[in-house]
């Protein structure tokens, strides 16, 4: 009785042992079939957000598109439209790098640390200047000098960030607050610091489209990607780049950067109130 006891004890004892080893392996195929899961899941993730990005693209450029004939049938109807002209240009890729010089200069000078409004000014000037200087067929759009209204901008445009900050706790690039403050951001550019920049309002800035905040974050995010994602931009800084020494002297951003440094540095060696 007691060896069928024994027996029965080193069965069941068998028995355990198996079951552990088959729960532990069951334990293991799950935590792999989870790991498998998130990663299908991730690749879901970004082939939906490759999509979308794709979409906001496809919808900016077809809607601009639909727009711009719009206003031309409206023109053609009331018979008062003058269009544009497009022409050649010599030295095309000087002047590409003049303009592209002249507005990172501005925009650098506006900005400061405010990364995120530098983003959103360049989710609509990519598409708005940019775009239609490495295109060439609109002469308007270049700028061979720094404008006169630069400095200006460059105040208007740091004012503009300081009521930004009063009115939005977070940066722009939050999904909520870009939702919400892009078109203001837009509308400032188009109806104040272009047309200061210019010296007039293109209506066509009225129909054209910001980049979404998903094609302006993979622009910062993926440099190495952007020869595919964005090649008109990318050559239009790789031409900047390239002729940078050079049109650093024509324009004028030699002198108008020194003047701006020496401002800050007056403006820096002041009392303030308050200060011993």
């Amino acid at each position: 009785m007691l060896d069928n006891l024994l027996t029965a004890t080193n069965t069941t004892r068998t028995s355990l042992t198996n079951l552990k080893k088959k729960l532990s392996k069951l334990r293991i195929q799950v935590e792999e079939f989870g790991a498998d899961l998130e990663k299908i899941d991730t690749k879901f993730e970004n082939v939906l957000s490759q999509a979308e990005i794709y979409k906001s693209k496809l919808e900016r450029e077809m809607g601009r598109e639909v727009r711009r004939l719009e206003r031309e049938l409206t023109l053609l109807r009331n018979a008062t439209g003058v269009a544009i002209t497009p022409s050649g240009t010599t030295e095309g890729d000087l002047k590409v790098a003049s303009t592209v010089g002249i507005f990172d200069a501005i925009l650098r000078h506006m900005c400061g640390g405010a990364e995120d409004f530098r983003l959103a000014s360049e989710a609509f000037l990519f598409p708005v200047v940019y775009e239609r200087v490495m295109d060439g067929s609109e002469e308007a759009y270049y700028l061979e000098e720094i404008p006169v209204a630069a400095p200006l901008v460059i105040k208007r445009g740091q004012e503009y960030i300081e009521w930004l900050r009063q009115e939005y706790d977070t940066h722009i690039t939050d999904p909520d607050t870009w939702a919400s403050s892009i078109d203001l951001i837009v509308e400032w550019w188009r109806n104040d610091a272009l047309p200061m920049i210019y010296g007039a309002r293109d209506e066509q800035w009225d129909i054209d489209i910001p980049l979404s905040l998903q094609e302006i974050l993979l622009w910062r995010e993926s440099p190495g990607d952007r020869p595919l994602n964005f090649p008109k931009i990318f050559d239009a800084y790789e031409i900047y780049r390239k002729h940078k020494d050079h049109i650093y002297g024509t324009t004028g951003l030699r002198e108008f950067e020194l003047k701006l440094f020496t401002f800050e540095d007056e403006k820096d060696s002041q009392p303030r109130f308050g200060s011993r």
